[in-house]
């Protein structure tokens, strides 16, 4: 398995120095750390970042991603993509085709055991998956099902159901995901100008794949996208933190 972390979100202002949301610091550990900390439970062969050329420059975090995990390598995301699907093919030299190949977004935390959740997809033979939760906002993606439990369709930022994305998107091959994102972008179906991994799922429906879906509590997914997501998150870490000393 390989693990392919997507890398962009807003910078956050700390002594006149604008650094990325994902580079804070929590008890003397990044938000990056914790995420690669739950990745790497998964045992990946290796973890793939796709970091902003900027981010590299001016706050090196090649080498914050270096002493953070043996197993990674980084690829340079040069300049502006046309979203998250171009991005992701900017790695595609990397994915191995017969091997398993999960993305992740940088600032989306899941406080879940991800083992299980990948091996309910194994067990169930998909040959992708998806991870949701309850929501109705229109700022995420969302599943809809067939009578098997399976995911029949996919609508990004088009409430089409209760089930939620988290930006957990497992294939159990990595050449089904190369060749649905080209065909994503080949098809050129931008939503707000932008092609998301999401439309890769409706690439695999439409090949007829097996897309399975897991389910987790609201409060076992933390997006960190913005500042006040960030100090909801901290405030959530502060209470735990709280409760275990008590």
């Amino acid at each position: 398995m390989k693990i392919l972390v997507l890398m962009g979100g807003e910078n956050l202002d700390i002594k006149g120095e604008r650094y990325p949301l994902y580079m804070t610091e929590f008890n003397e550990e990044l938000i990056l750390e914790r995420q690669i900390a739950a990745l790497q439970t998964l045992e990946p062969s290796a973890i793939i970042f796709c970091v902003r050329s900027s981010d590299i420059h001016d706050f090196n975090v090649d080498d914050v991603i270096a002493q953070s995990a043996d197993n990674a390598a980084c690829v340079e995301v040069s300049g502006p993509t046309a979203g998250s699907v171009c991005t992701a093919l900017l790695a595609a030299e990397q994915i191995d085709k017969d091997e398993e190949i999960i993305l992740v977004a940088v600032d989306e935390l899941i406080d879940a055991d991800l083992g299980a959740i990948v091996k309910a997809f194994r067990d169930g033979e998909a040959d992708a998956g998806v991870l949701s939760f309850r929501s109705v906002h229109p700022r995420y993606s969302f599943a809809l099902l067939d009578e098997d439990g399976l995911v029949c369709e996919v609508a990004e930022k088009r409430p089409i159901s209760k089930h939620a994305l988290a930006s957990f998107y497992y294939f159990r091959k990595g050449s089904d995901f190369v060749l649905c994102a080209q065909s994503v972008v080949r098809k050129d179906r931008k939503i707000k100008d932008a092609f998301f991994i999401s439309q890769t799922i409706n690439e695999m429906i439409l090949r007829h794949k097996r897309v399975a879906i897991e389910f987790i509590e609201n409060d076992q997914f933390h997006p960190v996208k913005t500042e006040m997501q960030l100090a909801q998150y901290i405030s959530q870490l502060h209470e735990h933190r709280e409760a275990f000393l008590h």
